[in-house]
């Protein structure tokens, strides 16, 4: 699977992360995150739960269609993801251009959702000419659409919402508006350039390219940190340190000649960003939002004055601190089975193992704030 990144394996596990885990985490987040801090209220949101669904069942058949190369597979899958994502980026686009809120954060989200629909163009022309819908693409079409994918609609989303959560959540001081306005000229042009170099230059001549912004994110993240007034919530901040470094890693590997890396250099990339640096991120911050979605849940069903646990009792700082070290060693295992393969089996029990904890952990948190207010509800009446 890790030997080389066309094998069906390799595509599957890519898409599982990119789609799977980090796709549903950040739209998921969007529609929290631009009414709150946006200012900007989600058009249509009885649409949202319909949308989960057929985006999740577009992300099985697509998983289903590059390990079997299934062109039958292939055409709903497409057309599932390919809808569903195309109509949440305009949803929130819309959201984002009557929005009020800062105009960094606006304009960033709406750079990170053209980013997602380019990927998504990208991403159905590419699944159509593997099962044979229509004529193979160029090679380059691949990397835009991985640069697109992870830069763009990634990094993008992660630093303009980061704007806001990394002051609010971690206690730093808040990114001078004017480096975050230049930040992302920097995304937009290192990407346009990408885009109309791809006749002109080979692939691996936009990494290093596309590695500017990344590394800018994640440096400007850790001097942020590192200066803080008050630090807060330490295993968040622990999460996007790790995750940061493994972006700044990726970044060395993009820049350094094929000849002194140890494997090839689009596996290593994927696993030092899309495999470990990403989802530690993401991973950081949703078992510290879980909690409090859950408190305001068990608010929203106990009668008012009735006491309820805190937002620390329904996801405690033990189970983060727990969990962040199985994803830790999880993702070590995995950069050592790039290295050296006969790791990958354990490395994949780890990594299942780390989710499967991660699963059971959110599970409970919800199930503890239901069966709270199930219980007060039963002693009110």
């Amino acid at each position: 699977m890790l030997a080389s990144r066309w094998t069906p394996s390799a595509l599957v596990l890519v898409h599982a992360y990119a789609l799977g885990l980090l796709g549903s985490a950040m739209v998921g987040s969007l529609v929290q995150f631009l009414p709150v801090a946006a200012g900007s209220p989600l058009p249509g949101t009885f649409l949202v739960p319909a949308l989960h669904v057929a985006f999740n069942a577009g992300v099985a058949l697509l998983l289903a269609a590059l390990w079997r190369h299934s062109p039958t597979l292939a055409m709903p899958a497409g057309l599932l993801l390919g809808g569903t994502l195309a109509t949440f980026a305009c949803m929130a686009l819309v959201a984002v251009a009557r929005g009020r809120g800062t105009r960094t954060t606006r304009s960033g989200i709406a750079l990170a959702l053209l980013a997602l629909l380019a990927t998504v163009a990208l991403g159905v022309a590419l699944l159509a000419a593997r099962t044979g819908g229509i004529a193979p693409r160029p090679p380059g079409w691949v990397d835009l659409h991985a640069l697109f994918g992870i830069v763009g609609w990634g990094i993008g989303l992660l630093a303009a919402v980061g704007g806001i959560t990394v002051p609010m959540l971690q206690g730093t001081r808040a990114p001078p508006q004017r480096a975050i306005a230049a930040w992302q000229a920097l995304l937009l042009a290192a990407l346009l350039a990408a885009a109309m170099a791809q006749t002109e230059a080979p692939p691996a001549a936009w990494w290093p390219l596309l590695a500017l912004p990344v590394a800018a994110f994640a440096m400007a993240v850790l001097y942020l940190q590192g200066r803080s007034p008050h630090r807060r919530n330490p295993m968040l901040r622990r999460a996007w340190q790790g995750g940061c470094c493994a972006l700044l890693a990726g970044c060395v590997v993009a820049g350094l000649p094929d000849a002194v890396l140890p494997a090839p250099r689009a596996v290593l990339l994927g696993a030092l960003v899309l495999a470990i640096g990403l989802p530690m991120l993401v991973l950081g911050m949703m078992f510290e939002i879980t909690g409090f979605l859950a408190w305001i849940e068990l608010r929203r069903r106990v009668p008012r004055g009735m006491r309820v646990p805190g937002v620390g009792s329904l996801f405690p700082d033990a189970w983060k601190r727990r969990l962040l070290a199985m994803h830790a060693a999880a993702s070590a295992l995995l950069l050592a089975a790039v290295l050296f393969a006969p790791l990958s089996r354990i490395a994949g029990l780890a990594l299942g193992a780390a989710y499967a904890a991660s699963l059971f952990a959110l599970a409970r948190c919800w199930r503890d704030g239901l069966r709270f207010a199930g219980a007060r509800q039963a002693g009110s009446a």
